[in-house]
Formats: structure tokens, C-alpha cells, sequence
């Protein structure tokens, strides 16, 4: 507070009080008459035309009333220097402790601010970075767990389909001479199936590495691939009973055929064909139904996973922890000139070139001045040559 003590001081208030009037309406009386005088010459010269007597007496006003600016200039500047002094010191004051002037206190506190929402959301991004990364991987483990079960019940019904085949060739190639044989080897015909030897057949997952997808395949096989197994051999099992109750009919057929005549053996063959085409349609719709229910099944358990990770994606997203307000904007840093057009190229397609001609010139003033500088260069003029771009001469009296 001493320091403007010192600035605004009574004599000083006194001054401006006394002095400021005086001066203002000398500088006013000093206005209105040079107008009167320069707008009677302007009405005359406007009536009469320029002539070369008039052009003097102009040139004469001009300098006149550049003299007289200077005077009422001489006259206030004491005046207004002490307005400007006063109003620096407010104004100085006031920049003490502006924060978004640099050196203040409340500045500097500003920026120790910025430093630390900074800090702090680059720690929060890292945070949820990594919480995400996390669940990438349980998401990954629980995909991978998904696709080994799903591998291991494809190697289970391909294993069924090779073993039913089986079962059809022996009873396919039933015959009078063989039935014993053939239907001791269905009634003997082991069931039981192992996919302990099924090998991976899912690729690694780059996010988890080869030794836990190992590892993960190895778990559901043990976990799984025992009950899959047996859910394959009750199949199996009943599949061969099946075939072992249709042997005494496909032995009647057999002993028809061998009594008829060659038309009645070729009716009766066609009819074991379509029966048996019949049987194998029923047995593939039944065997589509089936899989139809288990990619169902493994539907739901990738679905009900999915929502299981939204539920954790969320709970990682409300994790509480303290954000100091803060906004975050981008702010361009050119690396170099070139930048600078790709900036320009920016502003053009998005702003100027929807501006008008007298906000562009206001804009581009700099650019302007610097062009007309060049082509107004006495020994090295230089002009743009463009339909888009006109010079004009501009006369200036001195």
C-alpha cells in the first residue's frame, strides 16, 4: 500500500483537478476551429473542383493541423502521463496477484496445480491401463478355457463318428455265411472311448504365451474330457445295441432274399436300402440336434462370461480415487516451418474460407503488408501472378 502512497498524492490529485479542464477545452477550442476552417475549404473545393490555388491552400490546412496536434498533444501529455502512471500502478496492483499473469503467487500455485492433475491423471491412466490389461487377460484365459472345451467335444464327436461307422460296416456287411461272426464282433464291440491322446488344436494366444495355454488346455482335459468321454460311450453303446436287436430281422431279410427269385431278392434289397437310408437320416438329424444344443450351451457360457467382464469393467471404472478438477486440451507445438502450412491448410479448410474478404484482410494483414512490400521494392519488384489476386496504384499528395 506504501507504494502507491507515494503515486497519488494530494498535489498530484490538485493538478488534475485544476489542470484538466483548462486543457481539455483549449484542445477543444483548438478542434472546432480547425474543422470550421477545414470544412469551409472542403465545401469549396467540393463545389468549385480542385484547382491548383485550392490544392495549396490544403496542403497549408494539413500542415496546420498536424502543427496543432502536436500542441494539443504538448498540452495534455503531462496530464495524460500522470492518468497512465496512476492507472499502471492500479493496473500493476492488480497483475500482483492475477494468477494468469506468470510470477504471481497465485500463478505459480497454478502451475504447481497443473503439474500435479497432470501427475495425477497420468497415474489414473496407468492405473486403468493396467486394470484393463488385466481383464484382457482374464478374458483371455476364460476365451482360451472356452475354445479348449469346445475343441475337445469336436475331437469327441469325431471320434463317435468314427467308432458308429465302424458299428455300420460290420452290420452292413452282414451276410448269411457271417452272421454269427458279425454279430458276436457288434455283441464284443468295446465302447469305451479315450481322448487323453487329443492334442491341442487351438492356437496360442499371444496375450497369455505358450506355457499357460498349456496349461489351461491340459486343466480342461483332466477337468472334462473324462465326462465327455463317457456322455460318447453311452452313445456308442446304445448306438451297437441298436444294431445288436436289428440283426435277427436283418437275418430273416437275408434268408428271404436267398429263397426268392432275383426280382422278389432285388425288392427286398431296396427295402433294407431305404430303411437303412431312413435309419441314417434320423440318426444325422438327431446328431445335428445334438450339436446344435451344444454350440447353444457354449453360447451361453461365452455370453454369460461377457457379462461377467462388463461387470468387472465397471467396478474397475468406479474405483474411487481423488481427481483434482481439471480439463485437458490440446495445444500445438510446430516442430518446424513446414508445420506451419499444415496448420494454415487446417485453418483454410475449416474457417477461412468461409470469411469474407474484409475479415480475411484484417487476418492476413501481416502477410498483406509483407507481399506489398515486395512488390513496392524499387529494384526487384515482385507481384503475384494470379486471376484471384489485382494491384492497384494508390496516389498519396505530400
Amino acid at each position: 500500500m506504501s507504494k502507491q502512497l507515494t503515486i497519488i498524492k494530494s498535489e498530484n490529485v490538485d493538478i488534475l483537478i485544476a489542470d484538466t479542464p483548462k486543457v481539455y477545452n483549449k484542445n477543444v477550442s483548438s478542434t472546432e476551429k480547425c474543422n470550421a476552417f477545414g470544412n469551409a475549404l472542403l465545401r469549396q473545393i467540393t463545389e468549385q473542383g480542385m484547382t491548383d490555388e485550392l490544392d495549396q491552400q490544403a496542403a497549408t490546412f494539413i500542415e496546420k493541423a498536424r502543427k496543432t496536434v502536436k500542441k494539443m498533444n504538448e498540452r495534455r501529455s503531462p496530464l495524460t502521463k500522470l492518468f497512465d502512471t496512476i492507472r499502471a500502478e492500479f493496473t500493476s496492483l492488480e497483475n500482483d496477484i492475477d494468477p494468469a499473469k506468470a510470477g504471481t503467487v497465485a500463478h505459480k500455485l497454478q502451475q504447481q496445480r497443473n503439474t500435479y492433475a497432470a501427475a495425477k491423471r497420468a497415474e489414473e491412466e496407468r492405473r486403468r491401463a493396467e486394470a484393463l490389461r488385466q481383464q484382457q487377460i482374464a478374458q483371455a484365459r476364460q476365451q482360451y478355457r472356452l475354445d479348449c472345451e469346445e475343441a475337445i467335444r469336436r475331437a469327441a464327436n469325431e471320434t463317435a463318428a468314427d467308432v458308429i461307422n465302424k458299428i455300420k460296416a460290420i452290420y452292413n456287411a452282414t451276410t448269411l455265411d457271417n452272421y454269427s461272426e458279425s454279430y458276436d464282433k457288434l455283441k464284443n464291440f468295446v465302447a469305451q472311448v479315450s481322448l487323453e491322446d487329443v492334442r491341442p488344436v487351438v492356437p496360442f494366444n499371444a496375450m497369455l504365451g505358450k506355457g499357460e495355454c498349456t496349461h489351461i488346455w491340459g486343466d480342461v482335459q483332466n477337468s472334462c474330457a473324462g465326462d465327455i468321454a463317457e456322455q460318447i460311450a453311452e452313445q456308442i453303446v446304445s448306438f451297437r445295441q441298436e444294431y445288436l436287436d436289428r440283426m435277427p430281422s436283418r437275418r430273416q431279410q437275408l434268408e428271404a432274399m436267398a429263397k426268392a427269385n432275383a426280382e422278389e431278392a432285388e425288392r427286398i434289397r431296396r427295402e433294407m436300402a431305404e430303411r437303412e437310408a431312413a435309419e441314417q437320416a434320423r440318426r444325422a438329424q438327431e446328431q445335428a440336434v445334438r450339436e446344435q444344443q451344444e454350440r447353444a450351451a457354449a453360447e451361453m457360457r461365452r455370453a454369460a462370461a461377457e457379462v461377467g467382464n462388463l461387470f468387472d469393467q465397471q467396478a474397475t471404472a468406479e474405483v474411487a480415487t481423488y481427481q483434482p478438477k481439471s480439463s485437458v486440451k490440446k495445444k500445438i507445438t510446430v516442430l518446424n516451418p513446414e508445420g506451419f502450412a499444415e496448420v494454415i491448410s487446417m485453418w483454410w479448410s475449416n474457417e477461412g474460407r468461409t470469411l469474407s474478404v474484409e475479415d480475411l484482410t484484417k487476418v492476413c494483414k501481416k502477410m498483406l503488408t509483407f507481399c506489398e512490400k515486395l512488390a513496392n521494392d524499387k529494384t526487384n519488384p515482385q507481384l503475384i501472378k494470379s486471376e484471384h489476386i489485382c494491384y492497384e496504384d494508390v496516389v498519396k499528395a505530400k
